[in-house]
């Protein structure tokens, strides 16, 4: 299969287009012609033809494709391939043509690009989250306005999301989603002491870098707490699965505690192979958001320890006031849950936290690198396959 039919693939599902199932049917499909000699279509097309998608959600992924494809949109910037992208934007892996190096180009949805009000923010917070400095944190880099596209330029990873480790394999191994958990949580934490929340936390939004660190991104498009907001602006944020209930009733101030309510529901997801609740509709998952507690991670997994059905508990407490109320709490908790599995392995941990003092980059290598054993040679994670509920 062709890295440009995995694309089209990966923007279809991350456009909410169809369902897995469907596209991989359609993929068969691309690989029979191929077998038979015949000109292959696009998955788009053969999707359309089984009545999967509509016409004018095929029309909307031709438009993208001879809009972007190989065309310089932004001066300076040369636009590559897509690389993901929601109601919010898209995101375009790119090439920066002064420094000849490649970076991520998030492009704000044209229907908000038509908002002044939200193009303002857009472009005074994108600005502000230039200024973050964190290992765990994806670097921004230029943020500007190209003939009514409005951009947001960020370093670039090569890594998977967690959203395509949890696609490809089903739940992660219990200590090292609480290891992406600690350097979700130090992200977390520097956003917070700069006053920042980022709004739309999920596994989408956590990349896994080849070396095994973890870097928070799409903050472009994160509220500065000492800006007023429109309850019309935060019900524009947020997905579904992993939103917090205030988010979910369209409050208009949300701090910090709604990141780690959504913190909460990733490591679910991460633990057990599916968000916290599922649901016919969005609506539906949001309203149990607001009034249902999910279902503890050791009822659905009893292998996982005590210590983490508690703490995944306490970050999806309903009331902000009874999860952890800053990322060091819950940073804490997390450190100590990690220590405990590995000391029931009879590892012997790294010391972490004088490793991040002496610079930010060396102690999430840290977090992620293995630990090492004092009776045998393995690595800390060994990762499990288990079904998707």
């Amino acid at each position: 299969m062709s890295q440009d039919v995995d694309a089209e693939a990966q923007r279809i599902l991350d456009l909410g287009m169809t369902t897995l199932e469907h596209v991989e049917e359609a993929k068969a499909v691309r690989e029979k012609m191929l077998e038979l000699g015949l000109k292959p279509r696009s998955l788009g097309q053969i999707l359309y033809e089984k009545g999967y998608i509509e016409e004018e959600q095929l029309e909307a992924l031709r438009r993208e494709d001879r809009k972007f494809e190989g065309r310089e949109q932004i001066a300076g910037y040369r636009l590559l391939e897509r690389l993901g992208g929601g109601a919010m934007g898209t995101v375009y892996k790119a090439r920066q043509l002064s420094l000849d190096r490649d970076v991520a180009i998030k492009i704000l949805a044209p229907e908000l690009a038509e908002d002044p009000t939200f193009v303002e923010r857009f472009l005074r917070e994108a600005k502000a989250v230039a200024r973050l400095n964190h290992a765990n944190i994806i670097s921004g880099i230029d943020v500007g306005d190209a003939d009514g596209v409005k951009y947001f330029v960020m370093e670039y990873v090569d890594g998977s999301t967690v959203a395509s480790l949890l696609r490809r394999g089903g739940a992660l191994d219990e200590e090292r989603a609480l290891l992406v958990g600690q350097q979700i949580c130090r992200a977390l934490d520097h956003a917070y002491k700069n006053n920042l929340v980022h709004r739309d936390l999920k596994p989408e939004n956590v990349l896994i870098t080849r070396d095994g660190i973890a870097k928070v991104c799409d903050l472009g498009l994160a509220k500065l707490e000492d800006l007023p907001q429109s309850a019309g602006e935060a019900r524009r944020m947020g997905t579904p699965d992993y939103i917090s209930p205030e988010q979910a009733r369209g409050e208009a101030n949300v701090d910090i505690r709604s990141d780690l309510y959504s913190l909460g529901a990733t490591l679910y997801h991460m633990l057990v192979g599916r968000p916290p609740f599922e649901a016919a509709t969005p609506a539906a998952v949001m309203a149990k958001h607001m009034t249902e507690m999910p279902a503890p991670v050791r009822r659905l997994d009893p292998t996982i320890s005590p210590l983490t059905d508690v703490l995944v508990l306490r970050l999806m407490q309903k009331r902000r006031e009874d999860r952890f109320q800053t990322p060091a709490e819950a940073l804490a908790k997390l450190d100590e849950a990690v220590k405990a599995l590995q000391a029931a392995r009879g590892v012997v941990a790294p010391n972490v936290a004088a490793a991040g003092a002496a610079s930010p980059a060396a102690g999430a290598k840290a977090a992620a690198a293995p630990a090492p054993t004092v009776t045998k040679k393995q690595p800390i994670v060994t990762p499990r396959r288990r079904p998707r509920y």
